[in-house]
């Protein structure tokens, strides 16, 4: 099944969004650096769509700032850049001076939220980043999901991965994790409740196909999906 960016579905269902009353179901995926993130939402997806074959899910990834580049005629890069870019006063007030036409972070925030709200709202969506928890945290029937893992662990699967020794391993997860700072900054003013997950995996105890299971057994138990039925004896 393809992968839909967030506006191309949108665009391709204007008729049938805004039909639905509740919300949902929808999962949100956030993940450290390191660890698993798009092939367990690969993993996700199939299994829930074998589960529920009637009612197919979607899986929507990062393809969301490719869709507003074309959109803006920016490059990914830019708006990249600008999303999580430290909000300045000085830098917005030049910006409007020069009447620059890049939408500054605070617009691609809120142009990623309004998306992601959308395809949530509309359910049976598989979210990957993009602040999808903060996004959707007023949302009911839906379950957001963090997948993290140990520091040590994750340089040395970072240094494997990418066939980098463990000082360049160690740098790339600092470089990520300082990007990521400002933004999850302003993701967890969006999202201020504690715990800011419904449930928190350790990768390190738990390998993609043991997270997928522990994910659908949560959705089980919220609700937001039937429970898988029991093997018929032979």
């Amino acid at each position: 099944m393809g992968k839909p960016t967030l506006s191309s579905y949108i665009r391709e269902n204007l008729d049938d969004l805004g039909k639905k009353t509740e919300p949902g179901p929808f999962v949100t995926i956030s993940r450290q650096f390191g660890c698993d993130g798009y092939e367990l939402g690969d993993l996700l997806l199939e299994k829930l769509n074998i589960l529920e074959p009637d009612t197919p899910w979607r899986l929507f990834k990062k393809e969301i700032l490719r869709d507003l580049a074309e959109e803006t005629g920016l490059a990914e890069e830019v708006l990249e850049h600008e999303r999580m870019a430290k909000p300045s006063l000085i830098k917005d007030f030049f910006r409007g001076m020069k009447r620059n036409n890049i939408p500054d972070g605070y617009e691609i925030r809120n142009k990623i939220t309004l998306m992601v709200r959308t395809v949530a709202f509309e359910g049976h969506a598989v979210i990957i980043g993009q602040g999808g928890t903060a996004a959707t945290a007023d949302l009911e029937n839906g379950l957001s999901v963090r997948i993290e893992g140990p520091r040590d662990w994750r340089i040395a699967r970072v240094s494997r991965r990418q066939s980098l020794d463990r000082k360049a391993a160690v740098q790339a997860i600092e470089d990520v994790e300082k990007q990521r700072k400002t933004l999850r900054k302003v993701y967890e003013q969006q999202n201020p409740k504690e715990p800011a997950f419904n449930l928190t995996i350790d990768n390190s105890v738990f390998n993609k196909e043991q997270a997928v299971d522990l994910i659908i057994f949560a959705l089980e138990q919220k609700g937001l999906i039937k429970p898988e039925k029991p093997a018929v004896p032979k």
